[in-house]
């Protein structure tokens, strides 16, 4: 199953969404953390709280933490990801296609409380299971999916982004250390799409894919630079960064993307 972003003209990005099996395997292993997290604390506190304190109030304390913060925590750290997570392979990424958020990961892990541990999973495995993209409650509030992050690396051919003509200077100065592969192919998935956008719904996109690898990386582009341009600078710069691909493409070992040449322009 996959999940995209849906236009008048096409699905942009295809997201191979995570089943509802893959996903309560991942909780479950998530809940195995959880329980040593809250043995581990309550064992330390136990030693060391102090005399008078309630031990309802403390208990309380630790469920929240483990519970709610630990989850959040994990997630916004990883990047949309938790331990059951990676060990399968998946990863929460806005509905769009963009890195999960701070606020989002908080919505989910708030409305988590409900539909996973108030209703013993019932609500969350329903809510996927009539959901097309298999999202649970959280993920329908906090407009999010969980996606499998791993791909067949013959699957996908390599195509080398060179920096815009005059904005070389401008992709070298580009800070990308905060992107990983997973963002990286959802950016390539958008500029090699693009063509088949047209309008509102090509700069709706590329706003939001922009603003999302923006916050990421932390960096705020020059008002000049068009979202879509910002985006083309941002995959050279990570290619650049990674090294090999664009020096593959200069002796012709691997193609190049399309040149840029701005939003509407039929062929770019």
């Amino acid at each position: 199953m996959h999940a995209g972003t849906v236009t008048p003209e096409a699905v942009l990005l295809e997201l191979p969404t995570a089943g509802v099996a893959t996903r309560a395997f991942a909780r479950l292993v998530d809940l195995a953390v959880q329980l040593v997290a809250a043995s581990v604390l309550g064992t330390v506190v136990g030693f060391a709280l102090p005399a008078g304190v309630s031990p309802v109030l403390v208990a309380l304390v630790l469920t929240v933490a483990v519970l709610l913060v630990l989850p959040i925590a994990m997630e916004v750290a990883s990047n949309g990801r938790s331990v059951g997570k990676a060990m399968f392979g998946l990863r929460a990424v806005g509905a769009d296609g963009s890195p999960v958020t701070t606020r989002q990961s908080m919505v989910r892990g708030v409305v988590g409380l409900v539909d996973f541990y108030l209703s013993l999973g019932f609500l969350a495995t329903v809510t996927a299971m009539f959901s097309t993209t298999s999202q649970r409650s959280g993920d329908m509030a906090a407009g999010t999916v969980v996606i499998r992050s791993r791909t067949d690396p013959a699957a996908a051919v390599p195509i080398a982004f060179h920096p815009p003509v005059g904005y070389e200077h401008y992709v070298s100065t580009l800070d990308v250390g905060a992107l990983d592969e997973e963002d990286f192919s959802l950016v390539r998935s958008f500029l090699l799409r693009v063509d088949q956008l047209q309008g509102g719904a090509r700069r709706s996109i590329a706003l939001g894919l922009a603003e999302g690898v923006r916050v990421r990386i932390a960096h705020t582009p020059p008002a000049v630079i068009d979202p879509e341009l910002f985006l083309v600078c941002v995959a050279s710069a990570f290619q650049l960064r990674q090294g090999g691909l664009l020096a593959d493409a200069a002796l012709g070992l691997a193609p190049l993307a399309p040149p840029w040449a701005g939003p509407g322009v039929a062929g770019r």
